[in-house]
């Protein structure tokens, strides 16, 4: 009797497993044959085998780190050219738009140059250092090999290029969407004023996802092969803008005189980490479309001519010279 338990036991796991990857096996059909639910499953596939939470928890560090001298220079320019009522008047609308940036303590400052060039210099410093970690998240995305990306000083250029361009598009876009959300003082607009607002904003936000996608990838791209991941990108972004305005300042705008400058730093840093998370997301959808990188298999071993396809990119990408070539062969050639 213990032997037939034992045999038992040791074949109802078995079954399990063999019932559970049956029906997965099913779920990997369904997705194979069924192109939207494919490009889904590849896109998630891709950003989990990239790693891209670690590179959007590199992004959102370097955006939240350049937050303070930005303001650190905005704040020294108004006590230049605004008297002390106007500027006042000025900090209260922007804690308005951003509840948890604490605008009171800063009204007593007034302008100085060497705080105007620390905050220039310092903003520049690490503004710049979002560029160009975004252009690497993008670089690792694409599977650019490392021979052919570019050096530090073509990277500090073209990130001083990008960041004056996409920092006034955000800058304008996060200002409409403020404004149009009703999170600002005075501002009353119809049903119609607000569609219009929310056409603009949005298509202001894909226009700088665009822009982001094709001048810091460095692959011969168009702007029609980074339109579906600025699409994504850009109405994603839009809510997530959104909402954020809506529950800062309805629901958080005591958080900072609760928990104190603690409530404002997490707040911060999970906004630019979920805003990294959806522009990964739009790359990657970039790269699973251009480069044909679905539909992926859920059944291991992954053995489709997708994952083939990216297998080969992940090894290519790993190289370091000029001369170094590298290829890669399968045991079998029986992929899907």
């Amino acid at each position: 009797m213990n032997a037939h338990a034992s045999n038992e036991s040791s074949d109802g796991p078995s079954n399990e497993q063999s019932a559970l990857k049956a029906k997965l096996e099913k779920v990997d059909e369904f997705q194979q044959e069924h192109k939207p639910v494919g490009v889904t499953v590849a896109v998630v596939k891709k950003f989990g085998e990239d790693k891209s939470t670690n590179l959007a928890s590199m992004i959102a560090f370097w955006a939240f780190f350049s937050i303070f001298p930005l303001f650190l220079v905005f704040v020294t320019l108004l006590g230049y050219f605004l008297p002390a009522g106007d500027k006042t008047s000025v900090l209260h609308k922007v804690s308005q738009m951003f509840p948890l940036l604490d605008t009171s303590s800063s009204g007593a400052l007034h302008g100085a140059w060497w705080a105007l060039i620390v905050g220039i210099l310092s903003a520049l410093w690490s503004g710049s250092a979002v560029v160009r970690t975004v252009q690497f998240a993008f670089n690792s995305v694409w599977e650019v090999p490392y021979k052919e990306r570019p050096k530090l000083l073509e990277q500090v250029g073209r990130s001083i290029l990008v960041l004056a361009t996409l920092g006034a598009g955000l800058v304008v876009s996060t200002l409409i969407t403020g404004f149009v959300s009703g999170t600002a003082n005075g501002l009353n607009l119809s049903w119609f004023g607000h569609v219009i607002g929310y056409v603009i904003a949005i298509a202001l936000d894909v226009g700088l996802f665009l822009i982001a996608f094709r001048w810091l990838t460095d692959r011969d791209v168009s702007f029609r092969d980074v339109l579906p991941g600025a699409l994504l990108s850009g109405v994603a972004f839009w809510i997530l803008q959104s909402i954020s305005s809506l529950i800062i300042s309805r629901y958080l705008q005591n958080a900072s005189s609760t928990y104190g400058n603690f409530a404002t730093v997490i707040t911060i840093l999970w906004w630019f980490y979920i805003q990294s998370i959806i522009t990964l997301f739009g790359a990657q959808l970039n790269v699973v479309l251009r480069e044909r990188l679905h539909p992926r298999g859920l059944v291991d071993p992954s053995d489709t001519h997708a994952d083939r396809r990216a297998y080969d990119k992940y090894a290519k990408e790993r190289t370091y010279h000029e001369d170094e070539r590298v290829e890669t062969e399968f045991r079998d050639d029986g992929a899907r």
